[in-house]
């Protein structure tokens, strides 16, 4: 059982840094609905599935629709709003994932109970199948289309060049801008450490209140629900609060990412510290919620320094750390760690899983807080660099277009 996480883990992680070429060289919303669908068909699968190894390739399947969807979704987002209101537009696609943890464990375990689990990966596959299908409907916007509609109302000269660029870039020279610019690639690299983090105690937090507080699988799995409906009550407000901060600069917002993470560290290593339930409880939900309201303004930065004509690239980036670094070494490490522990301390379940999780939370938490430090020092900078390269890129296109009109004269004076 636990090897069908990593099969959608690994696939995932393969698959998305080419969704993100192919989302900044094709149309997103036809790669967004070929996902979405492959999605739920993968959940079809799934629900007939009479043996291990059918359910194992079902899980890698649902893999390769999961793996287009932050290239696509968050890449489109960007281009449909302005950076103005952007954060809130991020910070509500954000807050849907554990909003559906939540409603996917309460309806799905209704329905599981009613009618038996293949009827739940049914019930699951069908959003996906439908909201497929309708993403085909969706306007495929312009590369940086809201970027420009922006600049557009103080240069007119933009307004008549809205087009994507000819000379999109392949997938080793995205790579190569991305990992170039400062901010983006120490956020990566914070977004991979608290990746780490998160998937690492979540991965392993229903067992240890089970192992250490000896609470029952339903009282563990209401446990993680209080830290899911923290998780989306701090995303959900976290946009319109990066959205009133936007004017003060993306070094300001960036700053408000160093105090958000650095709480989470403290309080998620105080969480497992302290040998009292209710204390690990409160602490997982203060840190979880906090943490959560500063994300829509670090995605909001992730898009404003991202070119965009690599930006789905950039986010896809984003999900490979956060799969390899987080949901595929995380939880390994630390059963490895509490396993050494019970071996060589001779501690028992409980007590070594509290201590290698508390020293996960510690280090790897720590570190990438130092490395969002880092990102807040040059956010500020990296984002205007990055607009003002493609708003000239747009310019000298517009100024070439122009000069090669037939009643143009000739190349402008």
């Amino acid at each position: 059982v636990g090897l069908l996480p990593l099969a959608v883990i690994f696939i995932t992680g393969a698959i998305s840094l080419p969704a993100g070429t192919w989302a900044d060289r094709w149309t997103r919303r036809n790669i967004l609905a070929i996902g979405a669908m492959i999605w739920g068909c993968a959940g079809m699968f799934a629900a007939a599935s009479s043996s291990f190894i059918q359910l194992f390739l079902t899980r890698a399947l649902l893999g390769f629709g999961q793996g287009t969807i932050a290239p696509t979704h968050l890449s489109l987002l960007s281009d449909y709003y302005p950076m103005q209101v952007r954060g809130r537009v991020l910070g509500y696609h954000r807050a849907a994932n554990p909003a559906g943890q939540v409603i996917g464990a309460l309806v799905g375990g209704g329905i599981i109970a009613a009618a038996g689990w293949r009827w739940g990966f049914v019930a699951a596959a069908l959003p996906g199948l439908l909201f497929g299908l309708y993403a085909l409907t969706l306007r495929e916007p312009r590369r940086g289309e809201s970027d420009l509609l922006d600049a557009a109302a103080e240069n007119p000269l933009l307004a008549e060049f809205l087009h994507d660029p000819d000379d999109k870039p392949g997938f080793f020279a995205s790579l190569g801008d991305i990992f170039a610019n400062r901010t983006l690639r120490l956020l990566i690299f914070t977004n991979a450490a608290f990746g780490f983090t998160l998937f690492g105690i979540v991965f392993w937090l229903p067992a240890f209140f089970e192992r250490e507080y000896g609470f029952t699988t339903s009282q563990a799995g209401v446990a993680f629900a209080f830290l899911a409906l923290a998780a989306f009550i701090g995303t959900w407000f976290g946009g319109p609060l990066a959205d009133r901060n936007v004017h003060k600069g993306f070094t300001y917002i960036a700053k408000l990412g160093v105090y958000a993470t650095g709480f989470l560290t403290a309080t998620w290593t105080v969480a497992f510290a302290a040998p009292s339930a209710v204390v690990t409880i409160v602490a997982l939900v203060l840190g979880a919620m906090i943490a959560s309201l500063a994300l829509p303004g670090l995605t909001a930065i992730v898009a404003a320094a991202a070119p965009p004509r690599i930006r789905s690239q950039a986010f896809a980036a984003f999900g490979l750390a956060l799969a390899v670094c987080g949901a595929a070494a995380a939880p390994l490490v630390v059963g490895a760690s509490s396993e050494a522990l019970q071996q060589w301390a001779g501690m028992d379940e409980g007590a070594s899983l509290r201590w290698s999780i508390a020293a996960s939370a510690a280090t790897v938490a720590s570190l990438g807080t130092y490395l969002m430090y880092r990102a807040s020092k040059v956010a500020g900078e990296d984002v205007q660099r990055t607009m003002a390269a493609f708003l000239q890129d747009y310019v000298s296109r517009a100024q070439a277009r122009a000069a090669m009109r037939p009643e143009s004269g000739g190349p402008p004076s």
